[in-house]
């Protein structure tokens, strides 16, 4: 469903707004129920923080893939050389699991894992004393200040570096945008969610009930389906 189309759902299922034909310079109901819409793709993005769809992979060709520089042990948010290649307009989180290695000149055939290690210990162990100018093949990688990433020891050059991350939530602002990524049998929960948001500001409790008998089921299905699994936490000794 296109944002229109949700919006014009919206509006049917509230007995509101009129008929509503575009979005450009909505305005009064029309712009409430346009509104109410839009932030519920916000809020249903940022529910979760590791939706599925919203996860770049390498694996998929997309994902980050930077070389390293020599003596630089920290990477951060963007383009260019010495950054990791996305934009912090476009990143959500850091998969901290899916950081691989390899060196360059061998290509994938000799790519290994990463190890991750919180960024104190990161800091401890490699940020300290003769260590800071270790140049060598990096072992471990950690998450900086700013979403950076840092990787220990201190690479030379000539190693590339892979990661999966979480994009940022995308926005709809016209007629044709669409939830993006979002599997289309799930597109209903923005128009219920707009429901309660209409609800509230209209005081309609049985516009409140029926949206709220519809959400609860379809959340549950696409939280299954969608959502990232609980892991099993490791041993404690």
């Amino acid at each position: 469903m296109t944002f229109l189309d949700l919006v014009q759902r919206l509006a049917r299922e509230c007995a509101a707004g009129g008929d509503i034909d575009t979005l450009v310079d909505a305005e009064g109901e029309a712009l409430r129920l346009k509104e109410w819409i839009a932030t519920a793709w916000q809020e249903l993005q940022t529910k979760n923080d590791d939706w599925t769809w919203m996860r770049s992979s390498n694996l998929l060709g997309v994902g980050v893939s930077f070389a390293t520089v020599a003596g630089d042990y920290d990477y951060p948010l963007g383009t260019g050389s010495g950054t990791v290649g996305v934009t912090a307009a476009n990143f959500g989180k850091w998969d901290r699991d899916s950081f691989r290695l390899y060196t360059t000149a061998l290509g994938t055939n000799d790519e290994v894992e990463l190890g991750w290690i919180p960024y104190d210990a990161w800091r401890n162990a490699y940020m300290i004393g003769a260590q800071r100018s270790a140049r060598t093949r990096p072992m471990v990688v950690s998450i900086g200040p700013a979403e950076t990433v840092v990787l220990g020891p201190p690479p030379a050059a000539g190693y590339t570096i892979t990661a999966d991350y979480f994009t940022a939530p995308s926005t709809m602002s016209l007629d044709a945008d669409t939830p993006t990524g979002l599997p289309a049998q799930f597109h209903l929960l923005l128009v219920y969610m707009g429901m309660i948001s209409y609800a509230g500001y209209e005081s309609a409790p049985e516009v409140l009930d029926r949206a709220k008998a519809k959400y609860g089921p379809l959340m549950r299905r696409l939280e299954r389906l969608r959502a990232q699994p609980i892991g099993m936490a490791g041993a404690l000794a």
